[in-house]
């Protein structure tokens, strides 16, 4: 696999699947959502169309072993088991994003203010 910035990201993240049957790694499953959310497709059926659609284009463009992409249920299974912390960290990363003091980012990229009239600490969106 090429050295894509976007799956450079994700490759610190532990991945919680055993080793045995493992046909793609996680950081091209992350990157694969990644970018179909990003393309605007909603749902794991339209991030399996997309990835159909541009299936020669991702291939070219990612690189990945035996030229093979995963389809949207291993993408869908990778996701039900990742630490999602760790992958927002991950992708706030990539996408330089650094909370204000007192803001906090949500998986959806909004921010979130704490507000001086809560003292629990519970956020205000």
């Amino acid at each position: 696999m090429s050295e894509i910035e976007i799956i450079k990201a994700f490759a610190g993240l532990e991945d919680p699947r055993r080793r045995a049957g493992q046909r793609h790694t996680l950081p091209l499953c992350l990157a694969l959502f990644t970018l179909a959310i990003a393309a605007g497709n909603k749902g794991f059926l339209a991030i399996g169309d997309w990835i159909s659609s541009y299936r020669e284009e991702l291939i070219d463009l990612l690189k990945p072993t035996k030229n093979r992409l995963p389809s949207y249920s291993t993408v869908r299974r990778n996701l039900l088991h990742i630490n999602y912390d760790e992958y927002s960290v991950c992708l706030a990363n990539f996408f330089d994003i650094k909370p204000l003091p007192g803001e906090t980012v949500g998986m959806d990229g909004k921010p979130g203010f704490l507000t001086n009239s809560e003292k629990s600490g519970a956020l205000n969106c």
